[in-house]
């Protein structure tokens, strides 16, 4: 927000502000900017002072700031002009967590070691399966000291498509795409395309 210089003239224009005050305000929000990312206890002091408000709307969020003119007024107090923002968001069910999800943040990239692993291991198991080298679902329940209807959940992630795997190695997949939520997912098809186009890859 401080760096959208066309935003920034945009609210002193319509605040009925001369356009003489632009050149310093600019100077004065790059100041403000340097010191968001020095190190240390600046940052949080800095945001004190310049947040004026931030809302949970169902929008997304709301956040106002104010910006310092350079003048002060007669009683001395530095004037401020309200910079405004809406950041959509949408609320994403992760297994048994709600994520807030930023615009342009649709397919973050955050590895799931959790999924990634399950992945793995359901990928050995359908090799084994395949191969011969286990004879039985029970015979990998009881490896594993699991039960069968987990072992059977959870050997549907061996047969994701490549797309789907890579997407969830390089942690691009959708934010609501977790274990619990690929193990419950009854309808998942076989074909790669259409595991695809169910869990959003597409």
């Amino acid at each position: 927000m401080l760096g959208d210089r066309a935003a920034i003239a945009l609210v002193l224009e319509e605040s009925g502000i001369d356009s003489s005050h632009l050149a310093p305000v600019l100077r004065s929000t790059q100041t403000l900017i340097e010191r968001l990312q020095a190190d240390g206890g600046t940052a949080t002091s800095t945001l004190g002072e310049i947040i004026e408000r931030v809302d949970l709307v169902r929008e997304g969020i709301r956040i106002l700031l104010k910006l310092p003119i350079a003048e002060e007024d007669r009683s001395g107090t530095t004037r401020h002009v309200a910079l405004a923002k809406l950041i959509p968001l949408q609320l994403k069910r992760r297994g048994v967590e709600t994520r807030m999800v930023l615009a342009g943040e649709a397919t973050p990239s955050r590895v799931e070691l959790p999924l990634l692993k399950a992945v793995a291991r359901a990928r050995r198991w359908a090799l084994e399966l395949i191969s011969g080298q286990v004879n039985s679902v029970d015979e990998i329940a009881r490896r594993e000291h699991m039960d069968k209807r987990s072992v059977r959940r959870l050997l549907r992630l061996g047969f994701l498509s490549p797309r789907i795997i890579e997407a969830i190695a390089e942690g691009h997949q959708p934010p609501d795409l977790t274990v619990f939520s690929l193990m419950r997912r009854v309808d998942l098809p076989l074909l790669w395309n259409a595991q695809e186009q169910a869990l959003g890859l597409r």
